[in-house]
C-alpha cells in the first residue's frame, strides 16, 4: 500500500526536527564516530557478497539510496543518495550536495534528474554525461529528503533485495544496482 501524503508529511517532519541534530543519529552503528575500513568492508561483504538486503541511511533512514561506494580514486566511503549522508573511511559523516547539470545527456531516474552529489569544498566538476565543466553554484538543486514533490519519496521503501535489483534496472544510469 502506497504512503499517504499525511503519512509522508509527519515522516518529513521527523526527520527535519533529526536534521538539525546532525551528524549525530540514533540508527545504526553511531555516524558519529568514524566509519573504520573493517565496518565499511562489513558493509561491502552483506551487500555484494553476501546478498543481504539494503539497509537503511544512518541519518535519514530511507533504504534503496545507501550504501558502501568507491569513489574514482580508489577511496572508500559510504553515501545517502537521498539526503546527501557521506562518510570516507576514518572520517566524521559530511553532508554532500547534491546537483543536476542538466544537460542534453543527463539521464532521468526514478522520474527525477539524476543527482550527482559533491563534497561541499568542490566548486566545479567534469559533467560525467556531456564532459563540460559545470559550476556547483549554478547546478544545486534541493536535496530529495528536503523537497516534498521529489519523485524520490515514491521510491517503496523496506523492500528486500531482488525488488531493489529490479526497481533500479529500469534506469540505464542505475543498472546493475542494488541501491541508487
Amino acid at each position: 500500500m502506497p504512503p499517504t501524503r499525511d503519512s509522508l508529511s509527519r515522516f518529513r517532519e521527523k526527520l527535519r526536527a533529526k536534521e538539525v541534530r546532525f551528524p549525530s543519529s540514533p540508527k545504526a552503528e553511531s555516524p558519529t564516530l568514524a566509519c573504520s575500513a573493517a565496518a565499511w568492508e562489513e558493509e561491502c561483504m552483506a551487500s555484494f557478497g553476501e546478498g543481504r538486503d539494503p539497509g537503511p541511511c544512518p541519518d535519514c533512514g530511507r533504504t534503496g539510496f545507501y550504501g558502501p561506494r568507491i569513489d574514482p580514486t580508489e577511496r572508500h566511503y559510504r553515501q545517502c543518495r537521498f539526503c546527501g549522508f557521506t562518510q570516507m573511511v576514518g572520517e566524521l559523516p559530511v553532508r554532500a550536495e547534491p546537483t543536476v547539470h542538466g544537460c542534453r545527456e543527463w539521464p532521468l531516474c526514478a522520474r527525477a534528474p539524476y543527482i550527482w552529489w559533491v563534497s561541499q569544498e568542490v566548486e566545479s566538476y567534469l559533467c560525467p554525461f556531456c564532459g563540460k565543466r559545470v559550476r556547483v553554484a549554478d547546478a544545486r538543486v534541493p536535496r530529495p529528503v528536503d523537497d516534498e514533490e521529489h519523485a524520490w519519496w515514491k521510491v517503496p521503501q523496506h523492500r528486500k533485495r531482488f525488488y531493489y535489483q529490479r526497481f533500479w534496472d529500469n534506469w540505464e544510469v542505475t543498472r546493475g544496482r542494488v541501491f541508487l
